[in-house]
Formats: C-alpha cells, sequence, structure tokens
C-alpha cells in the first residue's frame, strides 16, 4: 500500500472529501483510527491503521468516477482474498457508497506485521535484505502463479502499442500464455521482519517475470539490488514475456517520469533500455 504522498500536485478539495470518506467509514464500521491517516499515490485512496475491540486492522478507502467504479481493479483486494500459500492481507469488510459524482468504497483488512521495505515504490538506497528475504520473494511469486483466475488488468494492445509508441519495435504479445501477477510489485508495496506483499487491487493475469520486471525498474537506481532480481529472476526475464514486461514498465517509469515523479531514474531507465534492446537483438540474429 502506499502510504507516502507522491503527487506532484494535491488537491485540498479531494483531500478534504477523502478524509469526510474516511470518517465515515469508521463511524460505520465502529473503528477507531490509530496514528494519522496516510494518502496513496496521487490521493486516490487515504488509509489508516484501526482498532476494534482491542483488535488492529488496517482500513482503505479509495474513490473513482461513478462511470469507472467497476472492473478488476476496482474489486482486486477483495478477490484477492481467494489466493492461498501467498503472505498478505485478508479483507474482513467492504462498503461502498455514492457521493455526488464519485463513488467510495471501504476495505477493513487484516493489518500485516512487519514494515515496508522502502517508504516509496523508487528504492533509493540498499534495502540490508537477507536470503530468506528473497527466498520468501520467489517462493510467493511462484505460488501466485498458480492461481486460477481469468483476472485482465493488463491490456495486451496497449502493451504492444506503447512499446512500439516509445521504442519503435513491433511485438507479438500473447496473453494466452500469461500467468497470475501482482501487478504493482515495488518496494513500498513488500514487506520485511516478516515478509509480506500489500495492495492487491491490481493483480491479475500478466506475462510471466511482469512483477520480476516491475521490481527490477523499481530498483534501477540502486545497481547490485537491480542485478541481484536480475540474476534470482533470469530464467523470466530473459524470455520473450520477460522482455516484454521490462520494456513495458519502463514505458510506465518513463512516463511518470516525464510527470515529474522519480526523474533521478531516467538515466538509468534509458541505460536499461538500451541493454534490452541491444540483448534481443542478438537472440534474433541467433547470437
Amino acid at each position: 500500500m502506499t502510504t507516502v504522498d507522491t503527487a506532484a500536485s494535491t488537491s485540498t478539495a479531494l483531500r478534504m472529501a477523502l478524509r469526510a470518506a474516511h470518517s465515515r467509514s469508521l463511524a460505520d464500521l465502529g473503528l477507531s483510527a490509530i496514528g494519522r491517516a496516510r494518502f496513496g499515490w496521487r490521493d486516490r485512496s487515504i488509509g489508516s491503521v484501526v482498532e476494534r475491540a482491542g483488535g488492529r486492522y488496517w482500513l482503505r478507502v479509495v474513490w473513482s468516477a461513478r462511470g469507472r467504479a467497476r472492473g478488476a481493479w476496482w474489486t482486486g483486494n477483495q478477490e484477492a482474498s481467494r489466493i492461498d500459500g501467498v503472505a498478505k492481507p485478508r479483507l474482513l469488510d467492504v462498503r461502498a457508497w455514492e457521493e455526488g459524482p464519485l463513488v467510495y468504497r471501504a476495505e477493513l483488512m487484516t493489518l500485516l506485521p512487519g514494515r515496508a521495505c522502502a517508504t516509496d515504490a523508487v528504492l533509493v538506497g540498499a534495502p540490508g535484505l537477507d536470503e530468506s528475504w528473497w527466498g520468501e520473494l520467489e517462493h510467493n511469486l511462484e505460488a501466485l502463479s498458480e492461481v486460477r483466475t481469468d483476472r485482465m488488468v493488463l491490456d495486451p494492445e496497449i502493451m504492444r502499442r506503447r512499446i512500439s509508441v516509445f521504442f519503435g519495435l513491433e511485438m507479438d504479445i500473447d496473453s494466452d500464455t500469461w500467468v497470475p501477477s501482482h501487478g504493482d510489485l515495488h518496494w513500498n508495496n513488500i514487506h520485511r521482519d516478516p515478509f509480506a506483499i500489500a495492495d492487491w487491487e491490481a493483480w491479475g493475469l500478466a506475462p510471466r517475470g511482469y512483477d520480476a520486471a516491475f521490481l527490477l525498474g523499481h530498483s534501477l537506481a540502486v545497481p547490485h539490488v537491480a542485478e541481484q532480481i536480475a540474476r534470482r529472476f533470469r530464467r523470466d526475464l530473459v524470455a520473450e514475456g520477460g522482455i516484454v514486461s521490462q520494456l513495458y514498465v519502463m514505458t510506465k517509469l518513463l512516463t511518470r517520469a516525464d510527470a515529474g515523479e522519480h526523474e533521478h531514474l531516467v538515466p538509468a531507465l534509458h541505460r536499461h533500455v538500451e541493454r534490452l534492446l541491444g540483448a534481443r537483438a542478438r537472440v534474433g540474429r541467433g547470437a
């Protein structure tokens, strides 16, 4: 769950509305907030630790325009409840209501122990994780890939078009071979002490290696961590689906950099793309 304010500009009116929705959720669910509520990425949500009858939980309230309050993204955390064998929060209760043109959705979840590996999505320093943690990451992603689902959060045509527009490369993207993936695997969504993965609204089918590619892209500012991810997930990342995933993740990060987010990452993103395209060209020549 994103717990830092990362929007380039914030709307006072939107934050007031989110605070009001958070307060309503507390009252409806009989909860008391503990500590300050924190806004998610681009003020799309608000969340806080809450308490009820001596137990502590996490309350997240998200908003959407009425016409978009549906589909895989809207119900991701709820539908993730069917996933077994992965360290993640459980959804306990859901409430939704409309206010004018907006729809709000309050989700009460179990509170993950431990802490996020970083305070932001993009890694800026060594996280100091041991071999056991990395093993848990590999094990959990493999367990996730074996879950049965038809959830589609990524659009193959959008992926193909963006890779073509950014890099002038036409690629056939076959979604028939996709596997269940978290879809938003960055450093603020992964916990340590103990290991767990938060924020499941984006989970669904993706090219095998998409999660590794996503985490790799968000690690490029710390080369030795990026190299470790590339080594551990090499089999998936060097396959066609892994290359597609990495190129698409680069388009997402470059688009956000153009909007003012994590601009320091841009040189590393371009270097990574150059390596990817060079490696793919060599494979294409049979080298």
